[in-house]
């Protein structure tokens, strides 16, 4: 039968042996290691399992992300198709138009937007008029001077707005440049605007009311008119 010191004495290196010296520091038995070890293979188990959870999680976050993109870039259900009411092609202005802007001595007439009154258009809150860039059909209704003026921060030219229940409204033409596109405002007094054509059925905007938007010149002022496209 081993002594308890002799086993302690295996683990003490030879040259540090001496008679009767006694051993100061606890040297680590077999179940002693075989806890160190089982307790390092543990840790290494459980980072795995963390580094894993780690990047299951940044997969999901990376399939959500590239879900909402997806859904950023399907086309709003509201837009109208114009081709389904015979307007792929714009529709000549109406004579009654016409006949105004020919009264004024207007020259120089141009079409420069189609498109749908959205909630954004109608609210008084925003109080302004968005003629986008991706649906301008002709960019020279302005002159390169007025082009360039409006690029400048903050800037803005006048322009008279002809309505569709007969009045002239006043107001100022701006650019807004946005993350992904530019877009023209007709601000200061939209509100207004809105207000005077929501009384009767025929100069009344709804949301997806079809309008064009006109310029001509006027003693060398761009004015616009903007009237209702019935569905055809």
């Amino acid at each position: 039968m081993i002594k308890h010191d002799d086993r302690l004495a295996a683990y003490v290196p030879k040259k540090s042996r001496g008679p009767g010296q006694l051993v100061d520091k606890k040297p680590h038995s077999h179940s002693s290691l075989f806890l160190h070890v089982k307790s390092s293979g543990s840790m290494n188990e459980n980072k795995k399992r963390v580094s894993g959870k780690r990047c299951f999680q940044s997969g999901n976050s990376n399939e959500d992300e590239q879900k909402k993109k997806k859904l950023l870039k399907r086309p709003r259900p509201d837009r109208i198709n114009f081709a389904n009411f015979s307007l792929k092609t714009p529709t000549d202005m109406p004579e009654e138009w016409w006949h105004k802007i020919q009264a004024k001595g207007g020259i120089d007439v141009k079409l420069v937007i189609m498109k749908q009154m959205f909630a954004t258009d109608l609210n008084t809150h925003h109080d302004r008029f968005s003629i986008p860039f991706k649906q301008i059909r002709d960019f020279n209704f302005l002159t390169e001077d007025e082009k360039r003026k409006l690029k400048e921060l903050k800037e803005k030219i006048p322009v008279t707005l002809m309505e569709p229940c007969g009045s002239e409204s006043e107001m100022w033409l701006r650019q807004w440049n946005l993350k992904s596109s530019s877009t023209y405002v007709l601000t200061s007094s939209w509100k207004k605007v809105l207000e005077r054509n929501h009384q009767g059925s025929s100069g009344k905007f709804k949301q997806n009311d079809i309008v064009q938007l006109w310029s001509f010149r006027h003693n060398g002022d761009l004015w616009l008119a903007l009237f209702k496209v019935e569905e055809q």
